[in-house]
């Protein structure tokens, strides 16, 4: 039975880029009946030139975001598959064939492998979901892996391939999500309600990827990833991760207040504070969707921490009290 996948990439005043993103999408061996492009910057470069008669550009008319600029391209097209790219990666010519070979019907999610420029270190792919909702680009600057593909608990955004009917049923990206932690929250959402997350390393990406440790960056991973705690996990679950959540809560606010990001941490929980309400609503919406247990689901949860990228240290003997305290909370949790 054939598919129809349609490819995604949101541009933000990069042309350049947006335009090496999409030729390489449209040298696919598995064929894109088309690829949408959401112009978030109102950028004339992009009308500018000869697009291939598969393109369309959308132009919202105003910088929407990541997230919900994938979810206005998602509702423009009628494909089974939806293909997100980011406009500074370039995917392999094989890597939607592979991507594709992967998936089974219990499928809503494969990652591909994305490698830093030169195609030998891994930028990220298989991530890590921590018990906190932290997460991180696995492998970063670890050689290029071979193997088959495997289930995850999140794949990375940069290259993703996104059933269509599951990602309606979950509703698509968060709509306030408006830059980072979208990749986490779509793919948790998806393993609590019964969806597999899959990582396929032989697709892969080649990413123009540097580390933003810029405020702003900082706002919305924070904003976003209590976001979800709060949303996706179970009212049993939040109670006894309490304890781990009110600790990673301080230890985070001491890392901002010594790289002066504090007040855009303040932001996060003013921002939470006022969306309550949306919250609360958003919340029963994933509750609603469960059908996997957060005992099953913490099963697949990390309580090691891998904080190069923050510029930080491994964490010593915490883990191994975390992988304890993951123990507990799991037994205590109804299957």
């Amino acid at each position: 039975m054939t598919h129809s996948t349609a490819g995604v990439v949101v541009s933000y005043a990069d042309a350049t880029a947006t335009r090496a993103a999409v030729g390489s999408l449209l040298r696919q061996t598995a064929p894109l009946e088309e690829v949408i492009v959401v112009d978030n910057a109102r950028d004339e470069r992009l009308e500018t030139g000869a697009w291939d008669k598969r393109v369309r550009v959308l132009r919202p008319g105003r910088n929407l975001g990541y997230g919900p600029a994938c979810n206005l391209a998602a509702a423009a097209t009628q494909a089974d598959w939806l293909l997100f790219c980011n406009p500074d990666a370039k995917a392999d010519e094989r890597c939607l064939e592979l991507l594709l070979a992967a998936a089974d019907e219990r499928t809503a999610i494969v990652g591909a492998q994305v490698l830093l420029p030169g195609a030998r270190a891994v930028n990220a792919g298989d991530n890590p979901l921590h018990l906190s909702g932290l997460s991180w680009s696995g492998r970063f600057g670890e050689p290029r892996e071979d193997g088959p593909p495997r289930d995850v608990a999140v794949a990375s955004g940069a290259a993703l391939l996104v059933r269509r009917a599951a990602f309606e049923q979950l509703g698509g990206y968060h709509p306030s999500c408006f830059l980072y932690y979208d990749d986490v929250d779509l793919a948790w959402r998806a393993r609590l309600a019964g969806w597999r997350v899959r990582f396929q390393p032989a697709a892969v990406v080649e990413h123009d990827f540097s580390f933003e440790r810029g405020a702003m960056k900082w706002y919305w991973l924070e904003r976003n990833r209590l976001w979800s705690v709060l949303a996706n996990y179970s009212a049993r679950a939040l109670v006894l991760l309490a304890p781990l959540l009110l600790v990673t809560e301080l230890a985070i606010l001491g890392f901002a207040v010594r790289r002066r990001w504090w007040r855009e941490k303040l932001r996060a929980y003013a921002a939470l504070w006022r969306a309550r309400h949306q919250l609360r609503q958003w919340r029963a919406h994933v509750q609603r969707l469960r059908r996997v247990a957060d005992r099953e689901l913490l099963r697949a949860a990390t309580a090691d921490l891998d904080l190069r990228l923050a510029g930080l240290r491994r964490p010593g003997p915490l883990p191994a009290v975390l992988e304890r305290y993951k123990s507990a909370v799991v037994a205590l949790l109804p299957g």
